[in-house]
This record gives C-alpha cells, sequence and structure tokens, in this order.
C-alpha cells in the first residue's frame, strides 16, 4: 500500500513484521538513451530511450489496527515483479525567422511521447486480504487481488509554440 506519510507503518509492531527488503519503487535497472542532432535549416530532431526493470510486488493483508493499516503477509518486495517497461520519445524543433529585429524569437515544436506503447501494467492491487479475525487469521480475500490498476500511458501527440523574448 503505497500512501507515504498518510500511515501508521511505525504506531503497531505487528506492522514491522516482513517490512525489510526492497522497496516499492526499486528499478534495479535503467538504461536511458538521450541524443539530438540540429540540422543546417534551423531544424533539431531529439530522441529519448528509457528501458527500466520491474518494480518489485508485495502480499499485504489485514491488519488488527484495521482500515488502511496492512501487515506484510511475506518479506516486501519478494512477490513477484512487475513487467519492465520500455519508452521512446521524439521531439522535433522548428525555429521561425525572426520577427522583430530578434528581440523575438519564436520556434515550433512537435513531440511524440510513448511511441508504440504497450500499456503494460506498471502497478498491481497487493492487498491480498482485508481483515483478521479475533485469533490473527486474515479473512476477507480481495477479489481483485494482483490485478493492473495502473498502466503505462498511451502514445499521445503534442504540437506547440514557444515565444522567447
Amino acid at each position: 500500500m503505497r500512501l507515504p506519510n498518510a500511515n501508521k507503518s511505525f504506531d503497531y509492531l505487528e506492522n514491522l513484521v516482513n517490512a525489510t527488503g526492497r522497496l516499492p519503487n526499486d528499478r534495479t535497472h535503467v538504461v536511458k538513451l538521450s541524443a539530438s542532432y540540429r540540422f543546417g535549416f534551423d531544424l533539431t530532431a531529439g530522441l529519448f530511450v528509457l528501458w527500466e526493470s520491474g518494480t518489485p510486488l508485495s502480499e499485504f493483508g489485514g491488519s488488527r489496527a484495521g482500515g488502511f493499516n496492512y501487515n506484510f503477509l511475506r518479506e516486501r518486495g519478494t512477490n513477484g515483479q512487475a513487467p519492465s517497461l520500455w519508452d521512446v520519445n521524439i521531439r522535433l524543433t522548428y525555429d521561425l525567422p525572426s520577427i522583430l529585429a530578434s528581440a523575438v524569437r519564436v520556434r515550433l515544436v512537435a513531440d511524440a511521447v510513448h511511441i508504440g506503447s504497450s500499456r503494460t501494467p506498471v502497478d498491481y492491487d497487493q492487498i491480498h486480504y482485508f481483515n483478521v479475525d479475533a485469533n490473527g487469521n486474515q479473512i476477507n480475500p480481495n477479489p481483485f487481488y494482483m490485478e493492473a490498476v495502473k498502466f503505462q500511458p498511451p502514445m499521445s501527440f503534442r504540437l506547440g509554440l514557444e515565444v522567447m523574448f
């Protein structure tokens, strides 16, 4: 459960069991490539490529504290791994001729982001059980456990105009 600064992780000893391990946004491997080239006729092309390994997944269960206080049922980050992600972005810019004796510069911008996005899942519902009974046994299983809840953004295009003065 990702509720930064809004949980009681350290208020109850039972929440500390299995709480060591890989953090939720641990991407062990990340490769980035950034390049650009300025052509002789005021056109610039840029490319950004990213590949990163998947994040670790955890298994949460209910807590005697109730509410949004979930316990790790296994060591944090040991319940598999989300798929690795890749992303490609391209930018083209064209500097228009100066209009007001170089006091104002205008540039046309075209971006293509998340080219070829496969809409890979980036986060899953990791809560396996919602509550515990009087004996501390996990009850009320989550029907959506390990279903994807967030995906990579879709491919999109953006056109713009930059005015510099």
